[in-house]
């Protein structure tokens, strides 16, 4: 498994919100922001995922305790 397997998905982001906003906006901001917006993008793919993932596992937890409580009746 990858160390950071959304990072390749933020640069996307960052490269069409660069895009978006043009050549000449782009380098009076500099590339100094939008490496710390790709982090953040990042970030908030890996804890979205994350709590999908516990919620998956929350629900395969409770089907599974009814299936167990089914084959004792």
């Amino acid at each position: 498994m990858q160390d950071r397997p959304h990072k390749k998905h933020a640069e996307k982001i960052i490269e069409q919100f660069r895009s978006e906003i043009g050549d000449d906006l782009c380098k009076k901001i500099g590339d100094y922001p939008f490496g710390s917006l790709s982090v953040l993008i990042e970030s908030a793919l890996n804890t979205a995922v994350m709590e999908s993932m516990n919620d998956t596992v929350s629900d395969l937890e409770d089907v599974l305790k009814r299936v167990k409580k089914r084959a004792r009746a």
